[in-house]
């Protein structure tokens, strides 16, 4: 295999791999919206429930203490309540979630290490392909700046998450 296969071939894996970080990247982010959407959603089903447990002794027409005291108790959920628990459900389903890794944050972490070597790989490559063709040493410096560049920009794509 010649020197230019062979860097083709690895810039070809890293751009594979730097695709495939956004993907996985972009699929967590869904999954830790989905993760406290859910939280939140159930922690807006208790509070109902809790209304209703409220209001309950209020339609029964109960004794005037239990219809005092369902009223305190109700008077005490207000919105500010109601959006601080809701909130501190999502929160909390985050933190459960960062304990528990999936296969998924396996993969991540795998693809994003993979990725790293090519990219660390390649740059040696075509270091050493400009060092080896070039006999002036302002083409090797213009040459190996812009192979920077790109590389700095490669980077910085696999750092976006497309929603």
């Amino acid at each position: 295999m010649s020197e230019d296969e062979l860097i083709g071939l690895v810039l070809g894996f890293t751009i594979v791999f730097a695709a495939l970080q956004a993907r996985l990247s972009t699929e967590l982010v869904k999954r830790r919206a989905r993760v406290v959407s859910v939280a939140k959603d159930a922690a807006r089903a208790r509070l109902a429930s809790l209304r209703t447990e409220l209001h309950h002794p209020l339609l029964k027409g109960s004794s005037t203490d239990e219809a005092r005291l369902s009223v305190t108790l109700l008077g005490q959920l207000t919105d500010e309540f109601e959006q601080t628990f809701v909130s501190e459900a999502g929160r909390a389903a985050l933190d459960k979630l960062s304990d528990r890794r999936s296969i998924l944050d396996f993969a991540h972490l795998l693809v994003s290490i993979c990725q790293r070597i090519c990219v660390a790989i390649s740059v040696q490559l075509l270091a050493q392909s400009v060092r080896a063709q070039q006999p002036s040493r302002l083409v090797r410096t213009v040459s190996l700046v812009g192979l920077a560049t790109f590389f700095v920009f490669v980077e910085s794509l696999t750092e976006r998450t497309i929603v």
